[in-house]
């Protein structure tokens, strides 16, 4: 089905409101935990082309893309920086954005923008799109609404981070692939209680060379993106084989069995190892190998995670599907969830390729070791979208009750993202409890990534700006929004001296901490601030750190000296206590 004017129009407006819910965040968040090294490493990237920094941890092309724009600011690229000689990556980092001629809001707030433009922009269009496709125009203004007021869409392409990049990426990917499958509007009524029909015009092998060129080099971009996108080959190889296996069997008598298009999968790897080696300038691609390896090395090590009230090094079979369901609106779950159920009674090639890469993709995510937050899933949604539409477009096309019903899924499902506007980083939907109790279930970037400094440092400014003692998780510096404190279990990767503060005999004593580190994420005492549950938090800056007034509570005072002495602060803990 061929665009109109109006379904243009649908798509730029679901595009323009995904982008200024992402803006309202990048206005209030200070810099998440590892969106100073993207910046740094990609900057230095484009300025060299020596991939020296990051690459172990990282392919370049999405820290490339994020720094494009800091080419016209002109930051010091600090060639001879001791940390850079010495690869302190964090360090480096920091002095990057704080200690550069360039105001550090500028460079990463340009970075951010830029970002959530062209990758909400590529994004938004291939959903909307396939949507159009399989559904007609009512399954793509669906799924415009639905991508519009995605959180965890929105507020991962707000970061300078390798996430969205490659979840764009991987999506387009299959997208192109798709591209000859499919027949909009092919499902009957709702109202008719037939079984949804088979799209009508598929055809094995009948994608041109000009979408097995295109698919190959998104799939190459992906992975240049980021390493856990090398599970991409595999899985369009997996599609190629399931597709002709359906297709086998929904043959009818006498039709001729289709063959595996192994000429355009050749010109699918092809393409794709052209595009990874263009983006590494061809002769530092062996890079990619070393990083891969490493990568794939660390993951299977583990890493510390909380999960509902549980820590592990080793991860859990229900991480992933649990924090899907509680970090999705419910709307979009509920109309996702009648689109698969649809999917299933109608086996149907077009819609298997907008299903089966993110069942794929999940799947294998569940054996991961590493579990620090949803953004690891962040492929998934696209898909999610489009099943969701699906179901949306098919309630429509039943009686005026439906139609009802699925106008007041979207009128929830707007209320339901608008109201945790622009703290969207921060989104849990109603049946998990909402922001306010998102703590509860997951930390670490599903929450607090340390975006919440700045809010803090609003929320003290307007109590006459008062010191604080604290236990931040993040890499944000806090004298750079005018908070003056004292250190407390920080977990930040970075050596900081500016901004150091204690209260005065008649100033009150203040406690902030970050929800990561309120649950122990990281600590090897799981039970360290078990003595905060009894007390209520005077302020919660952007749902994710916590402040507390202590100044009248004797054992909140002798535990908070305590946290100071472990932390090697035993003078600060002792000038606490003689107040």
């Amino acid at each position: 089905m061929r665009h109109t004017p109006l379904t243009v129009l649908a798509a730029a407006a679901a595009v323009a409101a995904h982008v200024w819910l992402g803006w309202g965040m990048i206005r209030v968040s200070a810099p998440t935990f590892d969106e100073p090294v993207h910046l740094a490493s990609g900057y230095q990237d484009l300025v060299t082309g020596t991939y020296r920094l990051n690459s172990q941890d990282h392919p370049p092309l999405a820290e490339m893309w994020g720094a494009l724009p800091l080419l016209a600011l002109k930051p010091s690229a600090m060639f001879q920086h001791p940390d850079l000689m010495s690869r302190r990556v964090y360090n480096f980092a920091d002095a990057f954005l704080y200690k550069n001629r360039v105001d550090p809001e500028r460079m990463l707030d340009t970075a951010r923008t830029w970002c959530l433009i062209t990758w909400a922009a590529l994004l938004g269009w291939a959903v909307m799109t396939w949507s159009l496709r399989l559904s007609g125009p009512v399954g793509m203004a669906a799924a415009g609404a639905l991508y519009a007021f995605c959180p965890v869409l929105v507020s991962n392409s707000a970061l300078v981070t390798t996430d969205a990049a490659s979840a764009c990426l991987f999506f387009v990917t299959f997208w192109l692939l798709s591209g000859s499958s499919g027949a909009p509007g092919s499902r009957p009524p709702a109202a008719s209680g037939e079984r949804p029909a088979p799209s009508e015009t598929w055809s094995p092998g009948s994608r041109p060379l000009w979408r097995w060129a295109g698919a190959g080099a998104a799939m190459g971009l992906a992975m240049a993106a980021k390493f856990n996108m090398f599970i991409l080959p595999i899985l369009v190889l997996a599609m190629l084989a399931a597709e002709r296996r359906l297709a086998a069997k929904l043959a009818g008598p006498g039709e001729r069995k289709p063959a595996m298009p192994w000429g355009g999968a050749a010109v699918l790897a092809v393409s794709a190892l052209g595009a990874l080696a263009l983006v590494y300038r061809f002769e530092s691609v062996g890079l990619y190998a070393e990083g891969l390896q490493a990568t794939l090395g660390r993951l299977g090590e583990g890493r510390s995670s909380f999960f509902f009230g549980r820590h592990s090094s080793s991860g859990w079979l229900a991480y992933f599907p649990v924090a899907l369901l509680v970090k999705t609106p419910v709307p979009t779950l509920i109309l996702a969830g009648l689109g698969a159920w649809l999917w299933l009674r109608a086996p149907d090639p077009a819609r298997l390729w907008a299903a089966a890469p993110a069942a794929g993709y999940l799947l294998a995510a569940l054996l991961s070791r590493t579990q620090i937050g949803i953004r690891h899933i962040l492929p998934v949604f696209p898909f999610l979208i489009l099943m969701a539409a699906d179901a949306a477009a098919w309630l429509w096309a039943g009686t005026w009750g439906r139609r009802w019903a699925v106008l007041g899924l979207g009128l929830w499902l707007a209320g339901s993202v608008l109201r945790v506007h622009p703290h969207h980083l921060a989104y849990f939907n109603e049946a998990a409890g909402g922001p306010s109790r998102g703590f509860r279930w997951f930390v670490d970037s599903n929450l607090d990534w340390g975006q919440g400094l700045k809010e803090l440092g609003k929320i003290l400014a307007g109590m006459g700006n008062p010191p604080v003692y604290l236990c931040y998780f993040g890499v944000a510096d806090p004298s750079y929004y005018g908070i003056r404190y004292t250190p407390a279990a920080f977990i930040d990767n970075v050596e900081r001296r500016e901004g150091r503060a204690e209260p005065g005999p008649e100033e009150p004593v203040l406690l902030a901490v970050s929800a990561t580190n309120r649950v122990a994420t990281y600590y090897a005492r799981k039970d360290l601030f078990a003595w905060l549950e009894t007390r209520t938090p005077v302020a919660v800056a952007g749902h994710s750190i916590f402040l507390y007034d202590l100044t009248h509570d004797d054992d909140g005072l002798r535990m908070l000296a305590s946290l100071l002495a472990a932390s090697g602060e035993a003078d600060a803990a002792r000038r606490l206590l003689s107040r």
